[in-house]
């Protein structure tokens, strides 16, 4: 995608999420963006977060479960520098078109939770861009990365030996009763895929050759990381196209992306021959092959909700029979780094082998993800990050050797509940994540800031440890990005406490001089404002149930107060006094609102200060 187009489909976006975050304030029951950037749009969502406590409330009130919304508040938390669009270099004007249609595609979900909810989320869609091309790229996509893997094992029975290390054996044996003859990809699901693919140990033998030079696929730290992402992301996408479901139009422009990015070094790779397959035409496919692909997703997806029918065990056996073969055959078994076979031992051992390979899952194994397996553990990232908030360190090990990535707010997880349950393999389990930061992802420079928001929140509750926290710190505010954001952040808080106190001494003046400045325009605008204040109290059938401003607020209690206002007009002696009633009542509600605020900010400023003199932050 151009740079032109990239830049209207990002601010398009950051338009439509202010639109909806505008709309959704009142769900949250939170004041409305002031404007329409990113960053209000996010600062809406963390008022939100500290109206309702934290964010997995949010999510709840969002219709979204504790990862969706958690991953929600990253993506927004990372728009937060794209506001502006026009002088992003390449690389970050591609995170930030991937992240806002991301935050879009997901805002769709909370439509579904409040049906009354209506804002546009129409684009200018590119010519290419449709339903029926969004099907075309799709299968692309998914039939060019089993291709990959195919020419990159080019052995079946070695292929097949590996599933048998990466699933378990009822996954296997529905990617084998799926499965077309000497083709076992076809039975796989693109989440399979995805696995076999972007496996931390295999990629770089296996596939990375075939993405080299590959500059566009920087979404994330690494080519590989990103691709897993991508693909983990058309899942959704992938299924309502089996389902028959129209896609939404943040969702075919997001897949227009991942198209453009993972087939362009494909092409590439096929034609200076380093791949077979060609990608295009696998794209320019006639009508039948698409139709076909879609019957076979719909039927894979039937099969899968078809929870009726047992696994078919002779299927199991048969690859085992298979992974048997390849034992006694000799060949190399790259993926585990062996050597070569005995094949004269092994014959007169076949019957053995093959036990052991039907009982593989039971048996300890080096393999941090076989004995995930053996555990009955899923390797799934939400899965570790239950472990590490619950201070399970053999599996939070397991999953760190095995090469699963975390972010760091599964430690401000830990840390939440290390402050309900204060337990030694908690804090261990902490220590050791802190100290093996090697598959951390770094999603965002403003983690630096948010876990120290986070600190003070603890200290404030009187349940921090600073000492365990203080790691989580040194950890995420060692980037120089990081910290100039932090610094950034903090010249902000300074700045908007002296905004405030400015507002604040605007309400705190004589009653005699408040009055006199009301009327310079011979008090109308005021007048006009009580009475329309007050027949929204009385007579409107649906009051705005979000909190008025100081000025409405003063201007419906004095309505209330002087019932004259029930008229078009009221009489001079009336008018005076109700705009001395008016101004106490605004300095009251001043007074109740902008000390504490200011107070705030001022302990939180000098917070700041204390914590980057302690950490070597610079600000």
């Amino acid at each position: 995608m151009n740079n032109k187009t990239a830049i209207a489909i990002v601010t398009r976006s950051r338009d439509i999420i202010a639109l909806a975050h505008a709309q959704l304030a009142r769900e949250l029951s939170v004041p409305q963006p002031e404007n329409n950037s990113f960053d209000a749009s996010y600062r809406m969502l963390d008022d939100a977060r500290n109206e309702n406590g934290n964010w997995i409330k949010v999510g709840e009130l969002l219709g979204f479960n504790r990862q969706q919304m958690l991953d929600y508040a990253n993506l927004m938390r990372g728009l937060r520098g794209c506001d502006d669009v026009q002088h992003l270099d390449p690389s970050a004007l591609n995170k930030c078109l991937i992240d806002s249609l991301q935050i879009v595609t997901m805002l769709e979900l909370a439509k579904h939770k409040y049906p009354q909810l209506n804002w546009d989320s129409r684009y200018s869609l590119p010519n290419e861009t449709s339903e029926d091309n969004a099907v075309r790229q799709m299968r692309a996509i998914e039939l060019l990365i089993r291709q990959v893997i195919d020419e990159a094992w080019a052995d079946q029975q070695k292929l097949a030996a590996r599933l048998q290390t990466l699933f378990d054996k009822d996954q296997v044996a529905r990617i084998m009763k799926s499965a077309e003859k000497d083709n076992i990809l076809s039975g796989t699901l693109l989440e399979q895929l995805r696995i076999i693919f972007s496996n931390q140990e295999d990629y770089p033998n296996y596939y990375d050759t075939y993405f080299d030079g590959a500059s566009g696929l920087n979404y994330a730290s690494t080519t590989r990381e990103t691709l897993s992402q991508f693909l983990q992301s058309l899942n959704h996408i992938r299924n309502k196209i089996a389902h028959h479901k129209k896609l939404t139009e943040s969702e075919m422009l997001l897949l227009n992306e991942y198209f453009d990015q993972v087939v362009e070094p494909l092409r590439n790779a096929h034609q200076q021959g380093r791949l077979q397959t060609d990608p295009d035409a696998l794209y320019r496919a006639p009508g039948e092959a698409i139709h076909a692909y879609q019957d076979r997703l719909a039927k894979q997806m039937a099969d899968l909700e078809d929870t009726g029918k047992g696994i078919n065990k002779k299927l199991i056996w048969a690859l085992a029979g298979i992974a048997g073969i390849l034992v006694i055959s000799g060949v190399t078994l790259h993926f585990s780094g062996g050597s070569y076979v005995n094949t004269e031992i092994i014959k007169n051992q076949v019957s053995d082998v093959q036990e052991k390979l039907g009982k593989v899952k039971q048996e300890t194994s080096v393999d941090p993800r076989k004995e995930l397996a053996n555990l009955g553990v899923q390797w799934d990232r939400g899965t570790m990050e239950q472990a590490i908030k619950h201070g399970d360190l053999r599996t939070v090990k397991l999953f760190n050797e095995g090469g699963m990535t975390w972010d760091s707010l599964f430690m401000s997880a830990a840390m939440t509940e290390y402050g309900k349950n204060p337990s030694k393999n908690l804090a261990d389990t902490i220590e050791y994540v802190t100290a093996h930061p090697e598959n951390r992802i770094n999603g965002s420079e403003y983690e630096c800031r948010t876990e120290i928001n986070y600190m003070r929140e603890r200290m404030k509750e009187g349940s921090l440890n600073e000492t365990l926290n203080g790691k989580i710190i040194h950890l995420v505010c060692a980037d120089p990005k990081a910290q100039k954001i932090f610094a950034k952040t903090r010249k902000e808080a300074i700045e908007r406490q002296s905004s405030l106190e400015k507002e604040y001494a605007e309400y705190n003046k004589p009653q005699a001089a408040c009055v006199k400045e009301l009327m310079k325009d011979d008090g109308d605008a005021v007048a006009n404002a009580i009475f329309k204040a007050r027949q929204a109290a009385v007579y409107t059938l649906f009051p705005n149930e979000g909190r008025q401003d100081i000025s409405q607020r003063a201007a419906t209690a004095t309505g209330l107060k002087f019932t004259d206002y029930q008229y078009s007009s009221v009489s001079r002696k009336v008018f005076r006094e109700s705009l001395k009633y008016y101004c106490d009542r605004r300095f009251e509600f001043a007074k109740q609102d902008y000390p504490p605020v200011i107070d705030d900010l001022k302990a939180q400023i000098d917070y700041y200060g204390t914590v980057a003199a302690k950490y070597g932050i610079k600000i």
